[in-house]
């Protein structure tokens, strides 16, 4: 519907077709998605994890914005070392550090993640990614 801007039952015939053939191929047992129901079940980590997640938007779009204006920015890639494990986990990582403005996170090697940032950090570390790690870590690991 929002890519075709329209709530026709030809475009809601056409969204539906994939998440019940994935259904379908569930319930068959011919896939299996690993979702322990554990994870989703945290609501009061999920919350903290969107919390963080904002928060970190919120400070980087006054950084953004600042550096915009001022015309001073540092740009350079920053390699993280990333301590978690689950795919799903990495996902969420990656997905919460290239939303936030003046961060994109380019490659992930093993356990090493290289970012970009508009605002180098002074040290190794990009600020506010260990606090979404382990938040992470208790969700997914």
């Amino acid at each position: 519907m929002v890519l075709w801007r329209e709530a026709s039952w030809e475009v809601m015939v056409g969204g539906l077709w994939l998440p019940l053939v994935i259904l379908g191929a569930t319930a068959a047992g011919r896939l299996r998605i690993p979702f322990p129901i554990r994870t989703w079940l945290r609501w009061d980590l999920w919350v903290a994890f969107l919390f963080l997640v904002g928060e970190r938007i919120i400070r980087a779009v006054v950084s953004t914005g600042l550096s915009t204006i001022t015309g001073r920015s540092r740009p350079g890639v920053v390699a993280v070392h990333l301590g978690i494990k689950s795919d799903m986990g990495r996902l969420l990582l990656l997905w919460a550090i290239t939303v936030t403005p003046g961060t994109i996170a380019l490659l992930l090697e093993g356990d090493l993640l290289y970012v970009h940032c508009l605002q180098r950090p002074a040290g190794p570390q990009v600020p506010g990614v260990e606090k979404l790690e382990s938040l992470l870590k208790r969700i997914w690991d």
